[in-house]
């Protein structure tokens, strides 16, 4: 058995003709699709495409969002990370400074208690004979109240009425012995050797004497006889022979307010601060360098003035005693703001602005940097994004009992307290930026694992569209656009009605198959479960061509191949064919063995049917001629002699799918019947059409394609038809129709060429008398018809007339032949 036979045997059956019906089928080998397992693979392609910019755009929103969330979230961690130490920063600072200001508030009352205690002691040592006081060991005791009230001097200023004048300069006369204890305390001997005037003290004036000269630049002057009191400088510290004594500082102006007022109150009363002393003209300026507890920096001082009271009172309420202790001297005293400041902060705790301030419009801004103070300048010098931060406090408020009241003359004090930015810089550390690099490395390695998934996802994808591009162009081929979509919305009904009855889970579409796939694997379980009273899938074309073509010689020539080079020429044909289809807008029904299966008119109605079948069939034929001459150098010189033969006929056609075992795309009627009858019966080289589509193409004004064939053809089931050859290279219409046979011209009726053969009996006429080689084993008879011989074999494919002729012919093994004749 020939490998045509075996390729075509499972489809014989289809084909046979029992003579009562006229109803032959034709179909394309279509795996049906399950009803119940179906993907919709067009619904799956088309959306593909239609999604397919969308799935662009959602991949660059997605990275979008990816960057948008991540800068958020970096900026939001940063931010975070920020606040979290802006916070820690104002917390420390808060709990610093109301720690400073305490410190602060401890210092001015601890040393403001010390002048107390001191003052209280003078008052003891006076034992009520104020003003005339001179404390024993004064340079020592004031001494230790200077180191532990950090004070530059101290001086007490009896208050002496004027009609005490007299008594107090003698006095002073005759009690110098403190200038010799202060000075034998500085070079440390023994007070009763040191004499004052040896050593070159200034003499003590036996008038006290101004301070500063009323009338100007001149020498020092006596006080004025009719001043009310004077506050004379007396029993100083530290002591040097240049100090002066017995000298009224009540007639210095500058100096005589605050005097009055702590007399006048028994309070505390601070001057204006002072930072810049002339160094030539003010003799304070060596004092001041001279100190040996403090580094004098040239920064702001102030002079107070601290009342001593001529006794003591018992009274709990002052207001309460009748006789009420008044002041009989004065300590004035000069501090030196700088010492206020140090010691405030632990070390490591650097930038610290304080702003020292008074009612006398001064403003003075420090900075205190753990342990240590630095006088700034002048001004409130602090930054002004820092207000809100603001901690402070009052002298006033220290001790209400020691201090004036704001109403009250002379300087209140106060201070304000803020961070710095350095202080702030100290609180920031790279945390936050660390926060944001291991998030933004997290971003970038999730984003990366992203772009790599959905490149791995794209490559997939672009596979899986590619294997389902190639299935849908198999679909495309198996079945046409009607058939394909009622099949797929049954399928795409059936699963729906399916989700609705057993869920999800019970679909019966199984996961990740393709769709092509389940169309093919799962079609032969559709006659289990095909349900009764469906629709029929089936369409009837009234007007359609159909094309059987097939390779004469083919069953000799295979015999003597093999199987590969039996299929290349195949598809090397077939391929033309195809593309030739393509072209014509023809649609190829099959091939089965060497026999090409194609209508036109369907599945979309085509007004030229016929027409373009017969150029389809030119084509095809002209293309065979060329393909197997330059296949006979590669294929053996015998692939030259295959020739083709087609038949058409035109009709109405019946094509769908029966739904069962195997189902196929089929075509249904007498016209493909008629079809195989043209082609079984024509010959090489020729495109033999029946009736039917001679009539349809001469009502499109082709009838000069067509050449009547002289004799008519005896088909099995038909009887003797008219047929006809098409040549569509014809410019004319034949008056008389001819046959041209190689060189010989066989003529019907009266035409007939008496030239070429005389009239008669065929038992006289010549076997093969001016016939091609082709046509050898056909013989003509009288009337020109022409007969196979009985001999004849044509490579095993007969050409039969009805029951008159029995082929000796082995059995035919072309899918064509099968067709009844």
């Amino acid at each position: 058995m020939g490998i045509n036979q075996e390729m075509k045997m499972m489809t014989r059956e289809s084909f046979e003709d029992d003579g009562e019906s006229l109803h032959s089928g034709v179909s394309s080998n279509y795996p049906n699709n399950d009803a119940n397992g179906r993907s919709d693979l067009y619904t799956e392609l088309e959306v593909a495409k239609k999604e397919d910019i969308w799935v662009f755009w959602l991949r660059i929103l997605t990275t979008l969002v990816l960057l948008t969330v991540a800068v958020t979230v970096c900026v939001v961690v940063y931010l975070e990370g920020r606040k979290s130490e802006t916070k820690a920063f104002e917390q420390d600072f808060s709990d610093l400074g109301e720690k400073m200001v305490q410190s602060f508030e401890a210092k001015v009352e601890q040393r403001l208690g010390v002048i107390e205690a001191f003052a209280e002691s003078v008052t003891s040592d006076a034992n009520h004979s104020l003003p005339f006081v001179n404390p024993p060991n004064y340079a020592f005791r004031a001494e230790t109240v200077a180191i532990l009230a950090q004070l530059f001097f101290i001086v007490i200023l009896p208050v002496v009425p004027r009609d005490q004048l007299q008594t107090w300069n003698q006095y002073a006369q005759e009690n110098q012995q403190w200038r010799a204890e202060g000075w034998a305390q500085v070079v440390g001997v023994n007070p009763e050797s040191i004499n004052v005037t040896e050593v070159g003290f200034n003499p003590m004036p036996g008038q006290m004497m101004n301070f500063h000269n009323p009338n100007g630049p001149g020498p020092v002057q006596k006080v004025a006889p009719n001043q009310t009191q004077y506050f004379p400088m007396w029993c100083t510290w530290p002591v040097n022979p240049g100090t002066m004594a017995n000298v009224d500082l009540y007639g210095d102006v500058e100096h005589r307010v605050p005097m009055d007022t702590t007399v006048n109150t028994g309070k505390p009363t601070f001057e204006i601060s002072t930072d810049y002393i002339d160094k030539e003209k003010d003799g304070r300026y060596g004092m001041l360098k001279r100190n040996t507890l403090f580094d004098y920096q040239d920064d702001p001082h102030a002079v107070a003035f601290y009342p001593i009271f001529d006794k003591f009172s018992y009274y709990e309420d002052s207001d309460s005693d009748p006789d009420p202790p008044k002041v009989g001297a004065v300590f004035l005293i000069m501090i030196y703001w700088r010492t206020y400041f140090d010691n405030l902060l632990p070390p490591g705790a650097d930038g610290i602005f304080v702003i020292l301030e008074n009612t006398c419009d001064q403003v003075y801004t420090y900075r205190i940097d753990g342990t240590s103070s630095l006088f700034v300048g002048h001004g409130d010098l602090h930054d002004p994004k820092y207000d809100y931060l603001e901690a402070g406090t009052s002298i006033g408020n220290i001790i209400n009992a020691q201090v004036l009241d704001d109403n009250q003359n002379g300087c209140h004090y106060s201070i304000r307290v803020y961070p710095s930015q350095d202080f702030e810089d100290d609180h920031r550390s790279n945390k936050p930026w660390i926060y944001v690099l291991v998030l933004a490395s997290l971003f970038l390695f999730t984003s990366a694992v992203f772009l790599i998934y959905d490149h791995m996802v794209e490559q997939r994808q672009k596979i899986v569209l590619q294997s389902a591009q190639q299935s849908g162009k198999l679909v495309n081929t198996l079945f046409p656009e009607e058939v394909r979509d009622q099949l797929y919305q049954e399928q795409q009904e059936e699963a729906n009605k399916k989700q609705k009855q057993k869920g999800w889970e019970n679909t019966t579409t199984v996961p990740n198959e393709p769709a092509t796939d389940a169309l093919v694997n799962r079609a032969s379980t559709m006659d289990n479960n095909t349900e009764h009273g469906k629709k029929a899938i089936a369409s009837l074309y009234p007007e359609s061509t159909i094309f059987f073509a097939d390779l004469v010689g083919f069953t000799s020539w295979s015999a003597k191949r093999t199987p590969v080079e039996v299929f290349q020429l195949l598809e090397t044909i077939y391929g033309a064919f195809d593309n030739i289809a393509l072209k014509r807008d023809v649609f190829k029904v099959e091939t089965i063995g060497d026999c090409y299966v194609a209508a036109t008119g369907l599945p979309q109605p085509q007004p030229d049917h016929a027409i373009i079948m017969c150029k389809f069939a030119t084509d095809c034929m002209n293309k065979m001629k060329v393909m197997m001459s330059s296949l006979a150098d590669t294929m053996g010189e015998d692939t030259a002699d295959l020739a083709m033969r087609v038949g058409l006929h035109s009709g109405p056609v019946t094509a769908g799918v029966l739904r069962g075992q195997k189902s196929r795309f089929q075509l249904f009627g007498d016209t493909v019947n008629t079809a195989s009858r043209m082609e079984s019966n024509g010959l090489p080289h020729r495109i033999h059409v029946s009736q039917e589509t001679a009539d349809a193409l001469r009502a499109k004004g082709k009838g000069m394609w067509l050449t009547t064939r002289p004799d008519k053809v005896q088909a099995k089931g038909k009887g003797l038809l008219q047929t006809y050859f098409v040549d569509t290279t014809s410019k004319s219409r034949s008056v008389v129709s001819a046959l041209t046979l190689g060189e010989t011209t066989i003529a019907s009726g009266d035409n007939m060429d008496n030239t070429s053969h005389a009239s008669g009996s065929t038992e006289n006429a010549p076997q093969h008398s001016g016939l091609p080689d082709d046509l050898a084993g056909f013989t003509i008879d009288g009337a020109g018809a022409v007969h196979a011989n009985e001999n004849n074999n044509h490579d095993g494919d007969s050409i039969s007339r009805g029951d008159e002729t029995q082929s000796t012919a082995p059995q035919r093994d072309t899918f064509c032949d099968e067709l009844p004749g």
